[in-house]
């Protein structure tokens, strides 16, 4: 894959990383206190559906719940081989740990509907119940400004990475007995959206744009519940490496990238009782969930509906929000 030509290399040096450094002690790897083999996070009896479930990851995710002993593990993306090869990978690896957990896999393309609503009639028809919907599958258009994108590329994006969680977030709402039982939602959202003046963001603003777009939505729909519900949750993996570096000329060793163990973990961990304090918010899996529910943190979730939320800055505080 070619390098984007219109890249600087050297603007590496003063990239802004901001997601990871919010929390004082910040994570690139896995930790005990997300570590979805403690006895407190475990997820048995859970059945949990993650799109974009093949590579990446979604893969790391679903292993994560394995770990965590999740009934079954259901990983949907587009291309059958891949999936094909990740349940596989999966089996061998519960079968390591002794897990329990079973797999299944669908070829889906999130943003056609009807494969969208075939998916979901056939988890109805099967009896199968989504407890955990983990909205991972997303789309990177071209390295280019809006104006010059084209019309049909940026809408591809939006069916990618809006339209694509909305329709399933709404399915997963829609389910017989849907309240019988706590369900959980969480979206892999990307730091991208509060940091757009970073160098690789501002090449690509149309992933910021679409991602911001659902993860406001996921807000919405987190206004909706209470966590003992449907524990809602927007979260940024970390810097994992993968095409989107390599369309800027980025190797792995270029920056200081994370361990794709840290998004499983926090899978895990953010849809556990533990999270319910970070109900409707947005937060990076870097940052050290301990700080979170404690001193400065804790008091800013309690007193501000607007802390960790995307808003227009500075109207609240007005009244003119009211």
């Amino acid at each position: 894959m070619a390098a984007h030509k219109d890249f600087d290399l050297s603007s590496l040096a003063n990239m802004d990383t901001a997601p990871a450094t919010f929390t004082m002690v910040s994570h690139n790897s896995t930790y005990g206190a997300i570590d979805p083999a403690r006895p407190e996070l475990a997820q048995a009896g859970q059945t949990v559906l993650i799109t974009g479930g093949g590579t990446n990851i979604g893969k790391a995710i679903a292993t994560a719940f394995t770990t965590a002993h999740a009934k079954t593990v259901i990983i949907v993306s587009r291309n059958k081989a891949v999936l094909d090869a990740a349940v596989e990978e999966l089996k061998s690896y519960a079968t390591s740990i002794v897990s329990p957990t079973t797999f299944l896999s669908r070829s889906v393309d999130v943003s056609k509907d009807d494969e969208v609503v075939g998916l979901w009639d056939w988890l109805a028809a099967e009896d199968i119940s989504i407890d955990i919907l983990v909205l991972n599958a997303a789309y990177f258009a071209e390295a280019k400004l809006l104006h010059n994108l084209g019309i049909e590329s940026l809408w591809r994006e939006f069916e990618v990475n809006v339209k694509g969680p909305l329709h399933f977030a709404e399915k997963f709402q829609k389910q017989k007995d849907f309240f019988k039982s706590p369900k959980a939602l969480l979206h892999v959202t990307t730091g991208a959206i509060h940091m757009l003046k970073n160098p690789i963001v501002a090449a690509r603003p149309s992933y910021p744009l679409t991602k911001s777009t659902a993860t406001f939505a996921i807000m919405q729909i987190a206004d909706a519940y209470k966590p003992d519900q449907l524990q809602v949750l927007n979260f940024h993996p970390g810097m994992l490496y993968g095409d989107g570096w390599r369309a800027f000329g980025i190797t792995e060793d270029m920056l200081p990238f994370d361990s794709l163990d840290l998004p499983g973990s926090f899978a895990v961990w953010a849809a556990s009782k533990e999270a319910h304090f970070l109900h409707g918010r947005y937060v990076a899996a870097n940052w050290d969930v301990d700080e979170l529910r404690t001193g400065d943190f804790k008091k800013h979730l309690e007193e501000n509906p607007d802390y960790l939320r995307l808003a227009i800055v500075g109207v609240r505080e007005t009244g003119r929000a009211y």
